[in-house]
């Protein structure tokens, strides 16, 4: 016994996981924390405006991504030879600069259209979220970089950084009652600035970009990952901020409002869930023997009995968690809560069961759960939200996170018996 855990004290890998989550973890704390302050400070109609831009900001996010966040950890993480590491870096940052520069004229020649479509009154909000979104995106690949090259107690520490700040940030304007929306989203999404500044400087001083440098031979293998992670990696961005984007649109401020604050705490659960799979995809994917697959299903199921446990637990305590964090203002939104509690903890069953896909090498999966998820939110906020309300914004979730869960379990059946027969 004793010798098992000096050897899982001694294991680097479970070091890293463990800091990785940690640093997430308290990140994800102080962000909440400061979107908390700003759901109070602002009320429900003008929290509507910010999270709208927020939301907006996310899906530029994973659109100046591209799904090369998993190019670098895919490539670089298992790279060793200098010259390549920078060649795939060059083309990477090449690559991001043309993407970033096409949304941000895009941003600023169809600002207009956009605000009117998201019923949003000030001018400066649209330009500024296509702006402010750069940096933050930026921020998160510099830090993939890092832990690419290894350096992950330095990426852990360093993704705290932006989440301190911004809790500061929204601490300041709760204090002082600053309710300006456009200066709140700047001063929040330009946290992470700093942040950028330090995982530039921490990186090894022979990392040299090359973007006059044609990379035939690297540009041809990046190419080739980007067709299965670019969609998935897209795809989950727009899933998960869609709804607020077309409740702006067909809904009043309030009603957006109060979905935005009653999402932003069930989105505590994604953080249990992303956590949760840190730990378990990168253990899963070494699985091979059906034995290994048999005992981990077992605790699958475990995960599922506790989750939907945690469900029914929470539904007293939800009334008094919306009035210490959010605010009263947000009661009315109570239904939607216990909705979007219910997908939060359907987000923490799916997790084990998903994870058996890394073993499988099962690229089909991943595809066809961000294009299921993606139909489902398109058409049923498209079709229903207008008829059906802010009912049917988050039933609409409810329903994609329900089909995500039965396309997961459906596979992972097909997937087994191939593996290892009808036994």
């Amino acid at each position: 016994m004793f010798s098992v855990v000096a050897k899982l004290r001694q294991s680097e890998g479970l070091k890293h996981s463990a800091l990785t989550i940690f640093s997430y973890s308290f990140a994800s704390a102080f962000s909440a924390l400061a979107i908390i302050l700003i759901s109070r400070l602002l009320g429900p109609i003008d929290f509507a405006d910010f999270s709208v831009a927020f939301s907006l900001s996310l899906i530029l996010n994973r659109l100046n991504d591209f799904g090369f966040s998993i190019v670098i950890q895919k490539i670089v993480g298992g790279e060793w030879r200098r010259p390549k590491i920078n060649a795939y870096l060059s083309l990477v940052l090449k690559y991001r600069l043309v993407i970033s520069l096409l949304l941000l004229l895009m941003g600023l020649l169809f600002a207009e259209n956009i605000a009117i479509y998201l019923q949003i009154t000030n001018p400066w909000l649209i330009p500024l979220t296509f702006i402010s979104s750069l940096p933050v995106s930026y921020f998160e690949i510099s830090q993939v970089t890092l832990q690419s090259l290894a350096k992950f107690k330095l990426a852990a520490y360093n993704y705290l950084l932006p989440s301190v700040l911004k809790f500061l940030m929204a601490l300041t304007v709760y204090l002082i009652k600053i309710e300006n929306v456009p200066l709140i989203l700047s001063l929040y999404m330009f946290s992470c600035l700093p942040g950028l500044v330090v995982a530039e400087w921490l990186k090894p001083s022979w990392i040299k970009y090359q973007l006059a440098q044609v990379f035939k031979k690297e540009q041809t293998k990046i190419f080739s990952l980007l067709k299965h992670s670019a969609f998935a990696l897209i795809a989950s961005g727009i899933i998960d901020n869609i709804d607020i984007i077309f409740a702006k649109h067909y809904l009043s401020s309030y009603e957006a409002g109060l979905l935005a604050g009653v999402s932003r705490i069930a989105m505590l659960l994604y953080v249990v869930a992303y956590s949760l799979a840190t730990v378990l995809n990168p253990r899963v994917t070494a699985y091979h023997r059906q034995a290994d697959f048999s005992a981990f299903l077992k605790k699958a199921w475990g995960i599922t009995a506790l989750a939907v446990l945690g469900f029914f637990v929470s539904l007293p305590f939800a009334p008094i968690l919306v009035k210490w964090t959010i605010g009263p203002e947000y009661l009315a939104g109570m239904d939607s809560l216990i909705v979007l509690l219910a997908v939060g903890f359907l987000s923490i069953i799916v997790v084990p069961f998903g994870a058996t896909f890394y073993a499988f090498r099962s690229n089909r999966y991943f595809s066809l759960a961000a294009f299921l998820q993606l139909a489902i939110m398109l058409l049923g906020n498209f079709i229903f939200v207008p008829q059906l309300g802010l009912t049917a914004s988050v039933y609409t979730r409810l329903v994609a996170r329900v089909a995500l869960l039965l396309l997961t379990w459906a596979m992972l059946w097909w997937s087994y018996r191939r593996e290892f027969g009808k036994k």
